[in-house]
């Protein structure tokens, strides 16, 4: 049921926003085609000022790295409706947001069962995302520029009565990194993607004083052969996790993962303009180990691989 109702409320959080932005979107639309082509064009329905970006993943989990056998199955998603302040997003990317996030799993682990922005407000700032900067560095302009710095404000609810004494807010501020490139294009023959985050967080799902400073990483990078028909649509790959964080005696927070999967990734170029809003899906399985615990050893019961197989997709540009 609440997998149910956390797809329900992401569609009607896109389509209200899209209703609302119908009218003016579509006289931005033709503002756009009669002068110069637009770096960040438009979604469909909306205007040049409001964007949608979100991230979603439902798979299937061996042990999570908690219990052999655990057997779950988990959905999260992490959504954003943005505003773009002046100049606009063409020549300075910043402005207001407000967030919708939350993680549902057929176990009952606090961690795993909560709404973790219902909703969330934040300001967010690209710092190189200045035109000037884009037309002057070329390919330095391009690895720098989906550099992100945000700080947000996240009304959390820990589902269960039992949880009523967990952190019902957080603050989070700091820089992430989303970064793709060719994930699906099966015309190029290497493709990667990497996220990376520093950031301070208040409170964590036990902790309302938890105050860490928090560094995380994930990096996936595969090959696939090119311009092959339905056999370029599979790639393996590669997978390295990592996080760091101000308390060395949790042992989840501070360690290194290594694995490799593979992947179906669909091309996505020749897609209907209402469907313009779909920038990523791929379909996997991957397998991953603890390589190594930063500070404080797992216990012995903790299981130290994981087999995951699932479903990902991305709207707007949550990856730049």
């Amino acid at each position: 049921m609440r997998k149910q109702v956390l797809c329900i409320i992401s569609i009607e959080a896109f389509l209200l926003a899209a209703s609302i932005g119908t009218a003016l979107g579509q006289s931005s639309a033709k503002q756009a085609s009669e002068g110069e082509k637009s770096v960040y064009p438009p979604m469909t329905g909306l205007p040049e000022w409001m964007t949608i970006a979100g991230y979603a993943d439902f798979g299937y989990r061996t042990t999570q790295f908690y219990q052999p056998d655990y057997d779950t199955t988990v959905f999260q998603g992490d959504s954003r409706i943005e505003f773009w302040v002046p100049p606009g997003r063409e020549t300075f990317s910043w402005g207001p947001y407000i967030r919708f996030a939350g993680i549902d799993s057929n176990r009952r682990q606090p961690w795993e069962n909560a709404w973790l922005a219902l909703p969330g407000a934040g300001f967010q700032a690209y710092p190189f995302s200045q035109k000037q900067l884009r037309e002057h560095t070329g390919w330095l302009g391009d690895i720098l520029g989906p550099l992100r710095l945000f700080g947000e404000y996240n009304r959390l609810d820990y589902w269960g009565d039992e949880n009523w004494w967990r952190p019902d807010n957080q603050v989070r501020a700091g820089a992430e990194y989303w970064h793709a490139r060719y994930v699906n294009d099966t015309t190029k023959l290497l493709w990667g993607e990497v996220w990376s985050g520093l950031f301070w967080q208040s409170a964590n799902e036990f902790d309302p004083h938890y105050n860490s400073v928090v560094f995380a990483n994930a990096l996936r990078a595969g090959v696939r052969v090119p311009d092959a028909g339905v056999l370029s649509l599979f790639t393996p790959y590669g997978v390295l996790e990592s996080s760091l964080t101000d308390n060395g005696a949790y042992y989840w927070e501070n360690r290194l993962l290594a694995g490799f999967g593979i992947r179906v990734a669909p091309w996505l170029r020749q897609k209907p303009d209402r469907f313009n809003w779909l920038t990523r899906l791929v379909v996997y399985a991957e397998y991953l180990e603890a390589v190594d615990y930063y500070r404080t050893q797992a216990p012995d019961s903790v299981p130290d691989h994981d087999f995951r197989v699932g479903i990902n997709l991305a709207i707007g540009e949550w990856y730049r």
